[in-house]
């Protein structure tokens, strides 16, 4: 019972990380996922990976400078151009 525990901590926990950072961020959850359970390093990589187009609820594109930042941002951490929530109808 105890070495299930170990290789569900060991593989499990950095597999699920990997998935829900995928979907935060738009790629692959699976492919990700799969990855991180195994070579938990590619955690770190997809954690710095920015996405390029806007993903809502996680990340929202400048309308200024184009590049992304986070959702819960009120202005562009790269130019300061402030943002509303609200979208132009």
């Amino acid at each position: 019972m105890n070495e299930m525990i170990f290789l569900l901590l060991l593989f499990g926990l950095p597999a699920a990380l990997g998935f829900k950072l995928a979907l935060s961020r738009g790629k692959n959850p699976l492919l990700w996922g799969m990855l991180s359970g195994v070579f938990p390093f590619f955690l770190v990589v997809l954690h710095f990976h920015r996405p390029d187009n806007e993903i809502p609820g996680h990340f929202r594109k400048c309308t200024h400078c184009g590049r992304t930042f986070r959702w819960k941002d009120t202005a562009c951490k790269y130019c300061g151009t402030e943002v509303s929530d609200s979208k132009p109808g």
